[in-house]
């Protein structure tokens, strides 16, 4: 724009040279390595004191923000080999405090899982936290807490188990060993009657079988009886109709059916 220009216009070119002589930090200052770790722990902190008014929605907001901030700090060894010399610079962090940030972090977003009832996503975070540390006690004990109302009692109690060893007094670990034991005796129980009905079909399926045996013996036996009986002397053997009356008429001798042919 030229000098002739009207005065608001000059007075917008003279707040644009004034912005740009104003100092700034250059990209490259804000991402360096320190200031990365400084701002992980920031939100670290924001994070806790969020949990701490039981807003864990937002505190989990700023937990996981805090991988953007670090995990390009602490590549696997597999990935930096590949990477070789184009790996981002780690400053005068450490690789150690890296890890242990990422533990952490990953934790308290299991914890905040846990608390909203994702036991999954919190199951989840805890796998990243001992991907990185094995050893992680925390995530072992968030794990358990996780895996118990996921209904995985043999996972649970493995990991209970090892978190009272290493937090005896935690209160949470000792309610929920007691709940897995009522749990566990639950299941017994269910499976106990489950196999008492199947013992008892079982039991009522061979006795009728039994009966049908014992009936088809005594069916056999009468038959063969029957068939002596009736081989030797065919007037033994009696006539189902016999006793039936039959019409009234003569006989061919003359004679009246006898009382005895009549019905009862």
């Amino acid at each position: 724009l030229s000098r002739t220009s009207s005065d608001g216009v000059i007075s917008d070119l003279r707040r644009v040279r004034i912005r740009k002589t104003k100092s700034y930090p250059t990209m490259s200052e804000e991402n360096t390595p320190e200031n990365m770790m400084k701002k992980a722990m920031e939100l670290k902190n924001a994070g806790n004191a969020s949990y701490k008014a039981k807003d864990y929605q937002k505190a989990l907001a700023n937990y996981t923000k805090i991988f953007l901030y670090i995990d390009h700090l602490n590549l696997p060894s597999d990935l930096q080999q590949m990477v070789g010399k184009s790996a981002p610079d780690t400053g005068t962090v450490k690789p150690e405090d890296v890890k242990k940030m990422q533990v952490v972090a990953n934790q308290n977003c299991a914890m905040c899982s846990l608390r909203q009832g994702k036991y999954a996503k919190a199951e989840e975070f805890c796998e990243r936290a001992l991907k990185r540390d094995p050893e992680a006690k925390k995530a072992i004990l968030i794990r358990g807490r996780a895996r118990l109302r996921r209904k995985n009692l043999d996972g649970a109690e493995e990991d209970l188990k090892f978190a009272l060893k290493h937090f005896p007094k935690d209160k949470n670990v000792q309610n929920d060993l007691e709940e897995l034991k009522k749990m566990y005796k639950q299941v017994r129980k269910k499976q106990q009657q489950l196999f008492a009905g199947m013992f008892d079909k079982k039991a009522k399926t061979q006795k009728t079988s039994t009966q049908e045996a014992k009936r088809d013996e005594v069916s056999s036996i009468i038959s063969e009886m029957i068939g002596s009986n009736g081989s030797n002397d065919n007037s033994k053997v009696p006539n189902p109709t016999s006793n039936v009356a039959g019409p009234d008429v003569p006989s061919s001798s003359g004679e009246k059916p006898s009382s005895s042919g009549q019905a009862s």
